[in-house]
């Protein structure tokens, strides 16, 4: 059986969770008869391949034309949408507290602050107007969870015969880092210190996570890229000494990082699941979940639960995980629940029915919505990038016309330092003549 996945667009590059959860995923399934191919062209010609796997859609604009060169084509497709609600990310967007003050607009004007609004809400729309039109479409649903099952039917109206539950796996040898040697490469004074692996960015939510920790002595440890700069230095600016940025490792220093650790941390402003929880869960971590996740139904009542609007919330669960006794039936129901061949025996099984599956059509209403949302998006972020795009060719321009009269000013300067010499050279010579 020939499969192409589709993941984001950009998942190969970015090397998130979704796109190690695919890698892990299709190495299972080869041993299955299932021969894989990754690509990202929305163009590509499906001809050869038996069905199409949407994986993640994550990225709404990658996703949506991946979805129309399928139903182009009609070839039977499948998704694994790896889905969550952002209702509480999105409020602290709009409405931002005292808690985060990184949301706050003071800056802009009444009009650049609607603006903002309005762009969040209309990405916010397609997003959810995406997933609409690809899982109606879709002849199965891949869920990593049965939570994230019934949001899909609560939103979208995803059938319950639809879908399939494939929990993501772990590697076993997370369960066998050196923590000594994590604890020497990056000078970490002590071991059962709170981690957290993640990118460093806000939808991780790592600058709540640091101001919940902020009276704390244990020390914090954020291992992780960061995509964005400017907020890395947002971080770095409200870090205490005990706050420690390890930037991204391999998987063999992730599980170092685990094995020293007491409590691994994921208080983001939602997790469709977290890989990282199951790699420290099994490790032995004693493990913190946002509450916008499945945590308690991977984890059971092993995983300790917070809010992450509320540093409090945060800190208390952290402080709880802490205080408990490492739980070592948590390591052994993830090694022995959460396996990627299961996952994939469940893939494989799944893709045969959806090959009987009649290709499914174009639904004409709901893709000219989606045209007229895409159409409002360009024109505003093309505007904007116009008005950017005046606004520095002009900074450029006084740039040119400062170095102009800088360059100007030191010529001076060399005339004027001269000129004694050359009056006292000439002097010398008059006397000597």
């Amino acid at each position: 059986m020939n499969v192409l996945f589709y993941p984001r667009r950009r998942a190969p590059e970015q090397r998130g969770g979704d796109w190690l959860a695919l890698q892990e995923t299709i190495r299972a399934l080869e041993p299955l008869g299932v021969r894989a191919t990754i690509s990202t062209d929305p163009t590509l010609d499906l001809a050869p391949f038996d069905i199409v796997h949407l994986y993640s859609l994550g990225d709404p604009y990658s996703a949506l034309e991946y979805a129309l060169n399928v139903l182009r084509q009609q070839k039977p497709f499948v998704v694994t949408p790896i889905y969550w609600r952002h209702h509480q990310w999105l409020d602290a967007r709009l409405r931002p507290t005292p808690n985060h003050p990184e949301y706050a607009l003071d800056a802009l004007s009444d009009a650049e602050r609607a603006q903002v609004h309005q762009l969040i809400q209309l990405e916010e729309n397609l997003y959810t107007g995406v997933h609409q039109f690809i899982l109606r479409a879709a002849a199965r649903v891949f869920i990593l969870s049965h939570a994230e099952g019934e949001i899909l039917r609560a939103d979208f109206g995803v059938r319950a015969e639809q879908m399939r539950v494939t929990h993501n796996g772990v590697a076993a040898a997370y369960a066998h880092g050196d923590a000594e040697r994590f604890l020497a490469a990056h000078s970490i004074p002590a071991r059962d210190f709170v981690l957290c692996v993640a990118r460093v960015e806000e939808r991780k939510n790592s600058l709540g996570v640091i101001r919940a920790w902020r009276e704390e002595n244990v020390p914090l440890v954020f291992v992780g890229r960061a995509p964005d700069e400017a907020y890395l230095q947002m971080c770095r600016a409200e870090a205490g000494a005990h706050v420690y940025f390890c930037g991204a490792l391999s998987p063999d220093q992730v599980a170092d990082a685990c094995a020293a650790a007491k409590v691994h941390v994921m208080a983001s402003w939602w997790e469709e699941q977290g890989m990282a929880a199951l790699e420290a869960g099994i490790a032995g971590c004693n493990l913190v979940m946002t509450q916008n996740s499945p945590g308690r139904e991977y984890f059971g009542d092993a995983c300790f639960t917070c809010d992450p609007a509320d540093a409090r919330s945060i800190h208390d669960a952290i402080r709880a995980a802490l205080d408990a006794p490492r739980n070592s039936a948590l390591a052994a129901h993830i090694r022995e629940t959460f396996t990627w061949e299961r996952a994939a025996n469940t893939l494989r099984d799944a893709y045969a029915a959806a090959q009987n599956t009649a290709p499914a059509s174009i639904d004409p209403f709901a893709l000219i919505n989606l045209t007229a949302q895409l159409r409002e998006l360009w024109h505003i972020k093309h505007r904007e990038h116009l008005r950017l795009s005046d606004a520095a060719a002009q900074q450029a321009a006084w740039l040119e016309q400062l170095e102009a009269i800088q360059a100007q000013r030191r010529r001076r300067r060399v005339k004027l330092d001269a000129l004694p010499f050359v009056q006292n050279i000439t002097a010398w010579l008059e006397r000597r003549g």
